[in-house]
């Protein structure tokens, strides 16, 4: 028969598909699996800020923390080389929330940040929408070489 091959060359050609298709993820692609679980990380901080800081108080240079919540999948250069990062869009809500969250001369500070990264079902909801958009672009690049 024509289609039958060696075991070792079966599996070499099995590896490379396998390999072409989730391990040779470009940094945008990460960027995207990242970006996805970023996002579920910002909704929950969004919620627990405004669950344990939300203030009457109408800053109107400000605004409130809780609003100004954000995720970007690109590094301080603006290059994008697969990692997100989440957190507030300025200095001043950056530091108010660190000061909550970490206590400073006069105040405990209640580790609402710290709690929720080590939250298990946070983890898990971020995992999850990664592992979703992960298994999109598996999907794709498998309808590529279709």
């Amino acid at each position: 028969m024509a289609d039958d091959i060696e075991m070792d060359q079966f599996l070499e050609k099995w590896l490379e598909q396998v390999k072409s298709i989730s391990v040779d993820l470009t940094p945008k692609e990460q960027a995207e699996i990242t970006e996805a679980g970023a996002k579920m990380m910002a909704e929950r901080l969004t919620e627990v800020t405004n669950a344990k800081h939300r203030s009457h108080h109408n800053d109107k240079t400000y605004g409130h923390a809780a609003d100004h919540i954000s995720y970007m999948a690109k590094d301080v250069d603006g290059e994008v080389n697969g990692a997100s990062t989440v957190g507030w869009d300025n200095r001043y809500h950056a530091m108010n929330m660190m000061r909550l969250n970490d206590g400073y001369k006069g105040y405990s500070g209640d580790h609402f940040v710290t709690n929720l990264q080590q939250d298990k079902a946070t983890g898990e909801a971020v995992l999850k929408a990664e592992s979703d958009k992960y298994q999109e672009l598996i999907n794709d690049k498998k309808g590529d070489d279709d």
